[in-house]
């Protein structure tokens, strides 16, 4: 532990018993990124030590767990490391960029802009459509954040019932529909159009209110230069 009060990111203390002995003993957050790698990477029959194993591939992406959590499968297997580790690490790290990404959009969505500046980043290295569908409560804070489909290069399929789904299960008084546009340009195709009729009106039935349509796209891209369409602000709700 560093004096900021946080786990240094050194070489776990073998006087101290394992890393897994210590994650039970203390918790995970006394371990450091070398034990917490080394409890993910741990083979009893592995002909090469777990902690020299998290060590050799911290030593690569200079310390940084963030790097490291960039890597591809194909990155991760040419470190010489099991599958099953492989499969282990990426679904840990795909786990943590989610838990991030929720925790965020709690806090930071609150309008039409704000949908954008957060989808932006997300969407920047899409090649096809993805939906997303927002669930709020009762003061239009987001309770859920779900991805609906994902489409082509050239479109997504969409059906109302896929996007009402996951705001019925939270009891979600409203929603808000997001989707990208991988041209970049955000202008509202007809069928965008009819989609959004269809979900207003099937919410409706089931007591949801659907407050924004956003299209996601590139900033000074097609007549929308903000990057994104809303039909919320277009007035077309």
């Amino acid at each position: 532990m560093n004096a900021a009060g946080t786990p240094d990111s050194g070489a776990p203390d073998a006087k101290d018993g394992s890393p897994r002995e210590r994650l039970e003993r203390r918790g995970a957050r006394c371990l450091s990124d070398v034990d917490l790698l080394s409890v993910l990477l741990e083979i009893p029959s592995a002909k090469e030590p777990p902690g020299s194993i998290a060590r050799r591939i911290l030593e690569k992406v200079n310390g940084s767990i963030y790097n490291l959590s960039r890597w591809t499968i194909q990155d991760l297997r040419a470190e010489n490391i099991s599958w099953t580790r492989v499969c282990m690490l990426s679904a840990a790290f795909e786990l943590a960029k989610r838990f991030d990404e929720r925790s965020e959009i709690t806090t930071k969505i609150t309008t039409a802009k704000d949908v954008f500046a957060f989808f932006n980043k997300i969407s920047l290295a899409l090649d096809r459509e993805k939906c997303w569908v927002l669930s709020l409560d009762v003061k239009n804070q987001v309770v859920r954040f779900d991805e609906v489909s994902a489409g082509t290069a050239t479109g997504s399929l969409f059906h109302p019932r896929d996007f009402l789904r996951p705001a019925v299960r939270c009891n979600a008084s409203s929603i808000i529909l997001v989707h990208n546009h991988p041209s970049g340009d955000s202008t509202p195709s007809k069928g965008d159009v009819e989609i959004t009729l269809r979900l207003r009106d099937a919410a409706k039935v089931l007591g949801i209110n659907l407050l924004d349509h956003v299209i996601v796209g590139r900033r000074n891209v097609g007549v929308y230069r903000e990057g994104y369409f809303s039909f919320s602000a277009a007035g077309k709700l």
